[in-house]
């Protein structure tokens, strides 16, 4: 089947290569992000990539009064091509995991949605910590942040979806949508119980089966007080993460290798990408490989 990733980004531009050529990596087919007005590269690195044919990307630019996520998901949702079977609505501190390191994505998703009354499922956080960085560091997010909260920890009942587009009426929130028709089954395939009083975007039990979500929440302090502290929320008004915030989400107490192990493998596919982005022409290429950005790349693959 094919899954296409969906997210709003602004100034995302340390994490977008990584992030995409990720996804790719686990095999997701293509992304569809919505720009929101990004002013530190990011929309420039996304036209090159849409020249590529591995993004599309919509202009949301802020509007007076309204929070952009919501939004901008109808508008993707609306949009999108019929030949794009499914959709994963994620940000981009957030990866897709497979738990068997032996499965990939397809076999999971083909697993849940060759059953015709399934239209979405709901991927559970795993929230990652620190790592005791303050300060940022090269490398990749998923091999720098390897610790992580239990699986019982309260904030990982929040999830992501995978959704049949078609299926869709609306997103209550950034989590959960609501679905005209079908079945919405968590990642065991059971049917999802929703939270008795937190409800919509919130399960009643943390279930991570055949794959959930990482959640590089704050990732270390300076890249914490520097993106979600000055950013604020995209889905919630007037919503500003303080110190509060990262200490509680700052949890540490496991180690998890299932997503830096696919780091060669990423570093790989990231250089591919930038060979890619230097073979446009000059007027096209957001970044050639003697630019600021793409020095910065070397770096990270190595």
């Amino acid at each position: 089947m094919k899954l296409f990733v969906a997210a709003i980004i602004k100034n995302e531009m340390d994490a977008l290569l990584e992030w995409i050529a990720y996804h790719r990596v686990v095999g997701v087919s293509g992304f569809i992000i919505a720009d929101n007005g990004s002013n530190d590269g990011s929309r420039a690195f996304l036209d090159g990539l849409e020249k590529l044919g591995i993004v599309s990307v919509l202009d949301f630019p802020d509007v007076e009064g309204q929070k952009p996520q919501l939004p901008a998901y109808e508008r993707i949702l609306r949009t999108c091509s019929t030949d794009i079977d499914l959709l994963a609505f994620i940000d981009a501190d957030e990866f897709l995991v497979p738990l068997d390191p032996e499965q990939s994505i397809a076999a999971s998703l083909d697993k849940w949605f060759s059953d015709p009354s399934v239209s979405a499922v709901a991927l559970n956080w795993s929230n990652f910590g620190s790592n005791g960085e303050l300060f940022a560091e090269e490398g990749l997010v998923t091999e720098r942040f390897t610790q992580r909260a239990p699986q019982l920890f309260n904030a990982n009942k929040n999830f992501k979806s995978i959704v049949r587009p078609n299926s869709v009426i609306h997103f209550n929130n950034p989590h959960h949508a609501e679905l005209r028709y079908g079945r919405y089954i968590d990642t065991l395939g059971n049917d999802l119980v929703l939270h008795p009083k937190h409800g919509s975007g919130v399960s009643e039990e943390v279930i991570w089966g055949k794959m959930r979500v990482n959640h590089y929440v704050v990732k270390s302090l300076e890249e914490f007080l520097l993106g979600k502290h000055l950013r604020g929320s995209a889905a919630t008004a007037r919503r500003v993460k303080h110190k509060a915030y990262f200490k509680a989400h700052d949890r540490n107490d496991e180690t998890c290798l299932l997503a830096a192990a696919l780091a060669p493998k990423v570093k790989a596919e990231m250089a591919a990408i930038q060979a890619q982005l230097d073979a446009l022409p000059a007027e096209e290429s957001p970044q050639k490989s003697d630019s600021w950005l793409a020095t910065r790349v070397k770096k990270l693959i190595g």
